[in-house]
C-alpha cells in the first residue's frame, strides 16, 4: 500500500467512525425519549434497559452505514478537492481513477462486513432487543403467548424419521390457566399434516380442529437423556416398528386430536376420507416446545435460514415468490455502501467548495431517493411485476450507473 493509499484510508476511516458514532448516538437519544415513560412505569431493571439499548446498535450500524459512507465520501473527497490536494495528486501524474481505488476498496470491505454482521450478529441481537422491549413495555413473556401460522418440516434425525412430513399449524397455544387456577395443557389449533412419498408428492393428509399435548410422565421423563439409544437401535433394526414408536411417544409425550379427518391419496388423485371425533396417541414424534423452538418469522431469519425455509415450502408446492424477493434483498442491501461511494466520489469532485451543509443535505436527498426506489423495486417484486433478482438490485443498478456516468464525465 502506497503512502497515498494509507493517507486516504486513514482519513476516510476516521471520518466514517465519527459519522457512524454520531448517528448511533442520535438514534439512541431518540429511542430514550420514546421509551422513557415505559421505563419509568414498569421499572424493568438497569440491566434490562442497558441490554435493550446495546442490542439495538448492530441493527443501527447496518441501517446507517450506507448514509455514513456517502456523507464520508462527500466530506473527505470534498475536503481534498477544496484544499487543492486533488489538484496536487493530478499534477503528480495520479489519475482520478487511481485516487478512487482505495476508497472503492473501503466501500467493498465495509459492504462485506455489513453482510457478515447482518447474517451472524443482527438476527441474534434483534431477538434480544425484542425480548427486552417486551419487558420494558410490561408485556408477558413471549413463550406464554400463542404463535400463529407455522410451517414445520419433519426432521431427518428424528427417532422415527418424519423428514417427508410437513406440518401446518394455525395457532400454537402454550399451557395456560384461568381465573380459578385450572391449568389447560398446550394445544394446537387447526393442525394439518402432509405425508409425502420419496418424490415429495402428497400421499396422505390429516386435518384436526385441535391437537392437545400431554407431557411425558415422571417415570418416562427420566429416560429422555437416552433417546438417542432408540435411534441407534432402529438403525440396527433391533426394535420392531410398534415397539420403537411406543418408546418415542413416551419420550416426547402424546397428542390427542379432535374433530378431524384423514385422507389417503392414490395415483388417480381420488381420496378416501375417514373422519374422527377423537384420535388418541397420534404418531407425532415432536414435543410441543419443539414446534415453538423451531419456528421463526421469515423477517427474523438470516440469509441461510430464509433460503432453507423457501426451499422447504417450494418443494411442498407453495408459492414463495414474495420471500424469494426478500431473500435477494437481504443479500443486496449491504452493498448499498459500495454504491454510495461510487456515486458520492464524482459529486464531491464537482462541488468541492460547497461545504459540510451541502454534503449533509445531498446525503439525505440521495439516501431517501435510494430508499424509495429500493422499496418500490421490492414491492414490484412482491407483485411479481419484476423478477426477484432485478427487484432487489434495481436501485443498485440505477445509482451505480449514475455514479459511473458522473465519474466518466469528470476530468481525469
Amino acid at each position: 500500500m502506497s503512502v497515498l493509499d494509507r493517507y486516504l484510508t486513514r482519513e476516510f476511516f476516521r471520518m466514517l467512525f465519527l459519522g457512524i458514532l454520531a448517528l448511533i448516538l442520535v438514534s439512541l437519544v431518540v429511542v430514550i425519549f420514546e421509551r422513557v415513560d415505559d421505563i419509568a412505569e414498569h421499572q424493568p431493571g438497569v440491566w434490562v434497559v442497558i441490554t435493550f439499548f446495546l442490542s439495538r446498535i448492530p441493527q443501527d450500524i447496518v441501517m446507517i452505514t450506507p448514509i455514513s459512507m456517502l456523507l464520508t465520501t462527500l466530506l473527505v473527497v470534498g475536503a481534498f478537492a477544496k484544499n487543492s490536494e486533488i489538484i496536487a495528486m493530478l499534477a503528480g501524474g495520479i489519475s482520478v481513477y487511481r485516487i478512487m481505488v482505495p476508497i472503492l476498496c473501503i466501500g467493498l470491505v465495509v459492504s462485506l462486513g455489513m453482510l457478515g454482521l447482518n447474517e451472524f450478529v443482527v438476527p441474534v441481537t434483534n431477538r434480544i432487543n425484542m425480548e427486552t422491549l417486551r419487558l420494558i413495555k410490561g408485556k408477558p413473556d413471549r413463550r406464554k403467548m400463542a404463535k400463529l401460522q407455522i410451517w414445520f418440516r419433519g426432521k431427518r434425525d428424528s427417532a422415527i424419521y418424519d423428514e417427508n412430513r410437513i406440518y401446518h399449524i394455525n395457532a400454537l397455544i402454550p399451557e395456560r390457566s384461568d381465573d380459578t387456577g385450572k391449568i389447560y395443557p398446550p394445544e394446537i389449533q387447526q393442525l394439518t399434516v402432509f405425508d409425502m412419498n420419496e418424490h415429495f408428492v402428497p400421499i396422505r393428509r390429516l386435518d384436526a380442529a385441535r391437537a392437545v399435548y400431554h407431557k411425558p410422565s415422571a417415570q418416562t421423563a427420566e429416560h429422555e437423556q437416552v433417546g438417542f439409544v432408540s435411534d441407534l437401535l432402529r438403525r440396527a433394526n433391533i426394535f420392531a416398528e410398534s415397539e420403537e414408536l411406543e418408546f418415542v411417544l413416551k419420550e416426547v409425550g402424546t397428542w390427542t386430536l379432535y374433530q378431524g379427518s384423514q385422507r389417503q391419496l392414490d395415483d388417480s388423485e381420488n381420496t378416501e376420507i375417514t373422519t374422527f371425533q377423537e384420535l388418541h396417541d397420534y404418531q407425532l414424534p415432536h414435543a410441543f416446545e419443539e414446534f415453538r423452538r423451531d419456528t421463526k418469522d421469515p423477517e427474523d431469519m438470516n440469509y441461510r435460514e430464509l433460503n432453507v425455509y423457501i426451499k422447504t415450502l417450494t418443494e411442498s408446492g407453495f408459492d414463495m415468490s414474495k420471500y424469494i424477493v426478500d431473500l435477494r434483498a437481504k443479500f443486496s442491501y449491504p452493498f448499498v455502501s459500495f454504491v454510495m461511494v461510487l456515486i458520492g466520489f464524482p459529486f464531491a469532485l464537482k462541488s468541492p467548495r460547497s461545504g459540510a451543509a451541502f454534503g449533509l443535505g445531498l446525503s439525505v436527498f440521495i439516501g431517501l431517493s435510494y430508499w424509495i426506489i429500493l422499496q418500490l423495486g421490492v414491492s414490484l417484486g412482491h407483485a411479481q411485476i419484476l423478477p426477484p433478482t432485478l427487484a432487489a438490485w434495481i436501485s443498485h443498478i440505477m445509482f451505480a450507473s449514475a455514479g459511473l456516468y458522473l465519474l466518466l464525465s469528470t476530468r481525469t
